[in-house]
């Protein structure tokens, strides 16, 4: 989504993917942060993906995957103040589901290498 807008960005079309979102009833972003790892976004980057979000905001029912703490996601981003924001849209009005234990792939791992021995 990041690239989307990066791109966007750079042909004037970032008001057109905004408008084109709103006309969803549900948008999944599946892990947030982006990318591989946990690597800072561009500031631009974030700056968009703010005004992605901020543009769905009350209008859009939005699904958010992460592996990372909220306290960890101004790494992320790079601006306290762009987070903050971000988180403050985010959670109004939500539903945070929080998943502890061993991820999927780890226990598939595990059972794999069960069998094979």
């Amino acid at each position: 989504m990041v690239n989307e807008l990066l791109v966007a960005q750079q042909t004037h079309q970032v008001e057109k993917i905004l408008s084109a979102a709103q006309r969803h009833h549900l948008i999944v972003l599946d892990r947030v942060p982006p990318g591989r790892g946990f690597l800072p976004l561009s500031t631009l980057g974030a700056q968009l993906l703010f005004q992605f979000c901020a543009a769905l905001y009350e209008r859009v029912a939005l699904i958010v995957t992460t592996n990372l703490k909220f306290a960890d996601w101004t790494q992320i981003f790079g601006d306290e103040r762009l987070t903050l924001a971000l988180l403050d849209r985010l959670t109004h009005k939500a539903h945070i589901l929080e998943f502890t234990g061993d991820s999927y792939r780890l226990r598939q791992q595990r059972l794999r290498q069960a069998k094979e021995a």
